[in-house]
């Protein structure tokens, strides 16, 4: 199956990291995470992926500990990937304060 992964930036210090497979053009499995870049190190903010058989986003603090999860049910996968991505372009200041 074939994968794909890409960057998208958002600021100096954030960007967002999607990793997908895909099969017979359906997303099967992602990874949509938001980074951010603090005293020179990389730190994963939070996560939208697709394991537990369903589409889920998982809040982390900086020592990289669950804080929160939240089910995304109601989409197919790829309507899921793109609320992914979308979620964290227009709410990654948010997001990166509440890590903070």
């Amino acid at each position: 199956m074939p994968s794909k992964d890409y960057r998208i930036w958002l600021s100096d210090r954030a960007y967002i990291v999607v990793d997908l497979t895909m099969f017979k053009g359906q997303v099967v499995s992602f990874v949509v995470r938001l980074m951010t870049i603090q005293g020179g190190r990389e730190y994963n903010v939070a996560r939208y992926d697709t394991a537990h058989g369903a589409p889920h986003r998982d809040l982390l603090d900086p020592q990289g500990a669950l804080k929160e999860k939240k089910w995304v049910l109601g989409l197919d996968l790829d309507a899921a990937l793109n609320y992914a991505v979308e979620d964290f372009k227009n709410n990654y200041e948010h997001y990166l304060k509440d890590w903070e």
